[in-house]
């Protein structure tokens, strides 16, 4: 008999052949895709058959898909193209239904997480504006000490969370001569290779005074929300420089916006947001103050030590093709009946009560 695991989305269409190639090998499993198009007979009869689903962006973000998938009669394992599970409930999910993230996506993360840190150093933007008002101070020729940018040689890059994205960005920094700490949920045995000391969130006020450059590259969890207070802050150096590719949450919002504001540090680059517009292609005006829809009720659009990017930093073919890969892994492992790795939840059904899915 036949069992079949459903790749709903566009992405699929582009990636799903991955799948195929990780069960090619592996009698009786047939991968099927629905581009999430308007025909709701076709993804009714993938429903009805997938023992696995896929689900891509486009999928989980229409109206009534998440809900149907849900309903699956034989569903056993939905994987995600992306990495943080905050957004689900294993309550709510139908009980012994397995969720896996997906990794491959570290690469594109460390670039962004070190293209933040040059261009604060290296001013980039600074000097390109200065150049077309004509304006040469920066030059080679000019003696002044404040001509000079920074750099990174010798700077202290601490992380908080360790896992394959901190790494990435690990490997890089050594390139450029920084030292590197971290810290993580549990605590090693051994320092990793590339870093000069690893601790736990104990070690978090060590962390923060010690390193000029503060990447967050953790889950958003009950230990990490909010890991990055006033408090925090205060234990940071003046010059220090804050990157977060995690989630907004991890930093205390007004505590963020304050210490921006008032230069309690130096800068910060923030990919992850407190809140998004509806629509990405067309934006609603802002909720608290009109004009340019903003991620955070304070306005972070007025300051000028701050680099905005809308939630982008995995945002790459690379890493849309490896996350793919990574999910197509824990499928093989899957129905080779192996627990797959990347399993992050399971459902529980104790919210379900007496709700009925459709």
């Amino acid at each position: 008999m036949t069992r079949h695991i459903a790749v709903f989305g566009k992405m699929g269409l582009n990636y799903g052949h991955l799948i195929e190639a990780a069960l090619d090998d592996i009698a009786d499993w047939q991968v099927d895709v629905w581009p999430c198009d308007d025909n709701l007979a076709a993804r009714d009869a993938m429903l009805e058959t997938c023992e696995a689903a896929v689900m891509g962006p486009d999928f989980i973000l229409t109206p009534g898909n998440f809900v149907a998938l849900m309903a699956a009669p034989n569903l056993k394992l939905v994987a995600q193209p992306w990495v943080g599970t905050d957004w689900l409930d294993p309550g709510f999910l139908p009980k012994g239904l397995m969720v896996c993230n997906a990794g491959g996506h570290a690469a594109s993360m460390a670039e962004h997480v070190m293209a933040s840190i040059l261009e604060h150093a290296v001013e980039l933007r600074t000097q390109h504006a200065e150049m077309l008002d004509g304006r040469w101070y920066r030059s080679g020729r000019n003696s002044a000490p404040d001509a000079r940018h920074g750099h990174l040689n010798g700077k202290t890059l601490g992380l908080i969370g360790f896992g394959e994205i901190a790494r990435a960005v690990v490997r890089r920094a050594n390139a450029f001569d920084m030292n590197c700490c971290a810290i993580a949920r549990s605590a090693r045995k051994q320092t990793p290779d590339g870093l000069d000391w690893i601790g736990t969130q104990a070690e978090l006020p060590r962390l923060l005074n010690e390193s000029d450059y503060i990447a967050l590259t953790c889950d958003l969890n009950a230990e990490t929300e909010g890991i990055i207070d006033a408090e925090a802050f205060a234990l940071m150096k003046s010059t220090a420089y804050l990157i977060n590719v995690a989630r907004g949450e991890v930093i205390d919002e007004k505590a963020l916006y304050t210490a921006l504001k008032e230069r309690r540090i130096d800068g910060a680059a923030l990919d992850t947001w407190y809140r998004y517009p509806r629509s990405v292609e067309n934006a609603e005006p802002d909720p608290d103050r009109g004009g340019p829809f903003q991620g955070s009720q304070y306005d972070f659009n007025a300051l000028d030590n701050v680099l905005l990017t809308p939630h982008s930093s995995a945002h790459t073919f690379d890493a849309d093709e490896g996350r793919y890969a990574s999910i197509a892994k824990s499928l093989r492992e899957y129905v080779q009946g192996r627990t797959p790795k990347r399993l992050v939840a399971t459902g529980t059904g104790e919210n379900l009560g007496d709700f009925k899915l459709p």
